[in-house]
């Protein structure tokens, strides 16, 4: 049987001792603003641009830190030092969220989605929640509000365009406007917040959803149309995990509502979610070399990716939060099973017993791949919410039946 509290802890140290102080270490740049979106391994920054979505995502981070985990006062000081670099420099006078920034704040690439958007929502609200200054709660709902008008705008297009060039949607953008949504809560009327979430909510389940495996598509073409290509045919396995992790938090927010119990209401979104985690194990798992690849194809067909079969440590560490969230809500001790078998994987070869931080991404002989620890595309939000929340929940956790668990774990 798993020691629940033992596992917590593990979190917990790797959290508090190896990826929160490589962040407030080496990310800071005190002389521009902001933070350094591209580290070496040994934290040293590496010339660059700023990318919105990772400097909103560092703020994020490091506030809801500050408010869920231990109300450190280095930690909100960090988050407001990025805040006040998106204010000033990640939105145009219309609060439409750029991409790119240069070192010093400049806009260098225009969004093309409203992932930026989406995560400096996210970050102006929870600087709300730790300071409970106005100014950060008008920025969100502004930022919020401009959101939905480009998104509505683009989608409406989308289904009024008929022939003509290819229009994809992509898992990425919907997942986060999910995770945007339970994010704005407190701070929208209710009428608002139930309008977008169900909105939201359908797209998953009703347009990225594929009904006869079961599982999320990474890219569709509007209204969920499937699209026959290498592209349209790959499950993006870290998204994928990432959006059912914010679905299993949906779930647990509106059980509690109603009945004060997560475990017996709403459980076929639950149990829904869980199956699609389950699923996606056993197709993305490394039967040779273990580890979760980054992409599978949905009608197992060749890759043309080569990178398919990398280990990235976020897909790690987002498969994990989705199915210790599974078991707490669901009490599927195949949960379990796979996240002793990921556990296991990730802990031995991800953390740098070196310096602090962990590895990015790794081979097939676990090694890794780049000398860096955070690049443009992945920076500090999967570790550390991932890891912050796996520890929480291990720690609230209780085994189940005897009779239905045989895990044991070594750790």
């Amino acid at each position: 049987m798993l020691d629940f509290q033992k596992l917590s802890a593990t979190y917990q140290q790797a959290l508090l001792r190896q990826v929160v102080p490589f962040w407030l270490k080496n990310s800071r740049d005190e002389r521009c603003g902001g933070y350094f979106d591209i580290l070496s391994t040994t934290g040293e920054s590496i010339e660059g641009d700023k990318f919105v979505t990772q400097q909103a995502q560092q703020v994020w981070a490091f506030a809801w830190l500050y408010n869920a985990i231990d109300g450190q006062p280095t930690w909100l000081e960090h988050a407001r030092h990025g805040a006040s670099f998106l204010n000033q420099f990640a939105h145009n006078d219309t609060l439409n969220c750029y991409a790119q920034l240069d070192r010093r704040g400049r806009a260098v690439v225009p969004s093309f989605d409203v992932i930026p958007d989406s995560m400096t929502v996210m970050a102006y609200a929870q600087l709300h929640r730790a300071t409970g200054q106005d100014e950060w709660a008008m920025l969100a709902k502004q930022v919020f509000s401009t959101l939905l008008q480009r998104r509505a705008a683009a989608r409406t297009e989308q289904i009024n365009t008929i022939g003509g060039l290819r229009q994809v949607r992509h898992l990425g953008e919907t997942g986060a406007v999910l995770k945007t949504v339970l994010e704005i809560k407190p701070l929208v009327d209710e009428e608002t917040w139930k309008q977008n979430i169900e909105l939201v909510l359908h797209e998953l389940l009703h347009e990225f959803m594929d009904r006869r495996t079961d599982t999320l598509r990474e890219s569709i073409l509007p209204e969920g149309a499937f699209i026959n290509t290498p592209e349209g045919r790959r499950l993006n396995v870290g998204l994928t995990f990432q959006t059912a992790s914010y679905l299993l938090d949906f779930y647990a927010e509106s059980a509690l509502l109603k009945s004060g119990s997560v475990i017996n209401t709403n459980r076929k979104l639950g149990m829904q979610v869980v199956t699609w985690c389950l699923h996606l194990c056993e197709q993305a798992w490394d039967e040779t070399h273990a580890g979760l690849n980054q992409f599978v194809d949905l009608k197992q067909q060749p890759f043309i990716f080569p990178d398919w079969q990398q280990k990235w440590a976020w897909i790690q560490v987002e498969a994990l939060t989705a199915l210790i969230k599974g078991y707490v809500y669901t009490r599927n001790p195949d949960c379990l099973k796979w996240f002793k078998r990921i556990h296991d994987y990730t802990f031995q070869h991800f953390p740098d017993p070196k310096q602090s931080g962990w590895h990015i991404v790794i081979d097939q002989h676990v090694q890794p791949i780049l000398s860096a620890k955070a690049i443009p595309a992945v920076g500090c939000f999967s570790l550390i919410r991932c890891l912050a929340e796996t520890g929480q929940l291990l720690a609230k956790c209780e085994p189940a039946p005897a009779k239905r668990t045989g895990i044991s774990l070594n750790s």
